[in-house]
């Protein structure tokens, strides 16, 4: 996986795998795509579709996120992205950069549209996750 910084590599290392490098390259590689977002939003607009049914069948119809205090009220279930595919978290975090007057904080790209990456979230807790790099536990 190439990271553009190497701590961004450390910080989804602890993240994801505990701090353990080789399983985190063996188990999460898959989640991760550094191509431009909106080639990779485009894509995922093409798949979603297909995907509903095969992560509502591998969950059970149940928001995986468990985030929001009204979580899954409504029954209306979205895809989420475990890793999002761009997010600006890293770069206010790690890197300490701050919005200026006139433009926010640049995004990276990370996530992939692969299904290991993809979960199901009701509609109030993907909203409320957003961009952010919240990890439900494996």
């Amino acid at each position: 996986m190439n990271f553009e910084y190497p701590e961004d590599r450390e910080f989804f290392a602890n993240l994801l795998a505990g701090g353990d490098d080789k399983r985190f390259e063996a188990e999460f590689s898959d989640y991760f795509d550094f191509r431009h977002p909106a080639i990779k939003r485009w894509e995922f607009d093409r798949a979603k579709k297909k995907l509903m049914p095969e992560l509502i069948e591998k969950y059970g119809g149940k928001c995986q996120l468990r985030l929001h205090p009204d979580c899954s009220k409504e029954e209306i279930y979205q895809i989420d992205h475990v890793i999002p595919l761009a997010s600006n978290e890293l770069n206010k975090k790690l890197r300490h950069m701050g919005r200026t007057s006139t433009e926010k904080v640049p995004p990276q790209s990370f996530g992939s549209n692969n299904l290991k990456n993809l979960t199901l979230a009701c509609k109030r807790c993907n909203a409320y996750k957003k961009h952010h790099l919240i990890v439900p536990m494996f």
